[in-house]
């Protein structure tokens, strides 16, 4: 009988990597070859502008506009892209998701139809900086470990 492979994307805004499970006792190992880094934003080569305070003759600082743009959905956008592709491959049966509450917001918004059926939970916490050892702990109320 083949083994079920459950995947955990562990992501935050910036970083992400999936660490594999293959049932009941065999523990979680990190996968090497799926990590993630987001694009770092472009700096701005001007000076924000300036403008007039609504009294007197000082200026102040503007603020960039950021528009609509989250980077955040752009980079689940990215991570669920190469997800599916590894979907395809057959190289995972389950997924779980774990990021913090704003980038576990961002992850739903951005979570194709092809994967809704195969994520068994989500985990609103910010793990990735946690050493491999310690992530079982985190993750024994969703998955036998």
């Amino acid at each position: 009988m083949k083994p079920i492979k459950t995947w955990i994307l562990i992501a935050d805004a910036n970083r992400a990597h999936i660490a594999e499970n293959t049932g009941p006792g065999h523990g979680l190992r990190s996968l090497a070859d799926l990590c993630w880094t987001a694009p770092q934003q472009a700096e701005f080569e001007d000076r924000p502008g300036r403008s007039f305070g609504s009294v007197g003759s000082l200026r102040h600082k503007m603020e960039p506009h950021q528009g609509n743009r989250h980077p955040g959905e752009e980079f689940a956008r990215s991570l669920f892209a190469d997800l599916l592709k590894q979907r395809r491959a057959g190289r995972f049966d389950r997924l779980i998701l774990c990021a913090p509450p704003a980038m576990l917001g961002h992850l739903r918004k951005q979570l194709p139809e092809q994967l809704k059926a195969d994520v068994t939970a989500e985990v609103a916490k910010d793990l990735v900086a946690i050493a491999p050892a310690r992530l079982p702990e985190h993750f024994s109320h969703v998955l036998a470990i």
